[in-house]
């Protein structure tokens, strides 16, 4: 985990509220193992400004993360955060990207909400119906062939081969997502079924499979110009028998974006 994914999750954590600059700097170097006396040196704070800025962070996201943040345990801290997270995630995970001038590609996660849950207040009432329905049935046609991994589901050995992968990274990801865009005709669904965070970057890997329809190019064009850095599809064989090579070279690809 990269400080930069770190610090997303923290300011995921607080729901959505960005650290002031002083935080962020103690937040950074204290990620790379600096001490007060090194980080006020180099940011040219005092020394006890420093140390109380660093108190009230850390008292700060123990509330949010519902455990004890010292200096020397945030690594730990996060990480366990994150595991917890990720098997208590819905599968269905909807991202709404603010299309108004919204940027993902740098190091937060600005203009992008993550919902756990779908409700009325984000959606009208139709929306939310039709989302729960067409959900539904989505799930009631692939359950026969769903595969269980860490909490998530899959519907081939493949995807379960690249999971695998990305959970051998330090990347961010999340399987089996909507994003919910601005399109011609309005605001509508789209599934991604890799969802990656990766040195600041947001990108969509895309597992196809030989029955799956060719890739919609414009969908892809579409999530791009959206702020996604990155959408790219691999041929499911391929992802079977080398998904390491897969992986590595996605997630090189996208820190270069």
């Amino acid at each position: 985990m990269t400080v930069d994914e770190a610090l997303t999750i923290a300011e995921t954590a607080l729901n959505y509220d960005r650290l002031n600059k002083v935080q962020e700097i103690v937040f950074r170097q204290s990620w790379e193992g600096r001490s007060y006396q090194e980080i006020a040196a180099s940011a040219e704070y005092d020394y006890d400004y420093i140390k109380d800025a660093g108190a009230k962070l850390w008292k700060l996201l123990s509330k949010a993360l519902e455990e004890k943040v010292k200096k020397d345990n945030l690594k730990s801290v996060l990480k366990r955060y994150l595991r917890r997270n990720q098997v208590n995630i819905q599968r269905n995970l909807t991202i709404e990207v603010n299309l108004s001038g919204a940027n993902l590609s740098g190091a937060n996660l600005s203009g992008a909400r993550l919902f756990a849950n779908l409700n009325e207040a984000d959606y009208g009432q139709a929306d939310l119906d039709k989302t729960i329905t067409a959900n539904t049935e989505t799930e009631l046609d692939n359950s026969e062939n769903e595969i269980d991994w860490n909490g998530f589901c899959f519907h081939s050995e493949a995807q379960v081969k690249i999971a695998e992968t990305l959970d051998r990274t330090s990347a961010l990801f999340i399987p089996n997502t909507q994003l919910r865009l601005t399109t011609p005709a309005g605001r509508q669904n789209q599934k991604a079924q890799f969802l990656v965070f990766h040195q600041g970057k947001l990108g969509i890997l895309e597992v196809d499979g030989p029955e799956d329809a060719a890739p919609d190019e414009a969908v892809d064009i579409l999530a791009i110009n959206s702020g996604i850095c990155l959408v790219k599809h691999y041929e499911a064989t391929r992802c079977s028998e080398q998904p390491d090579l897969v992986v590595q070279e996605f997630l090189e690809i996208l820190s270069q974006e």
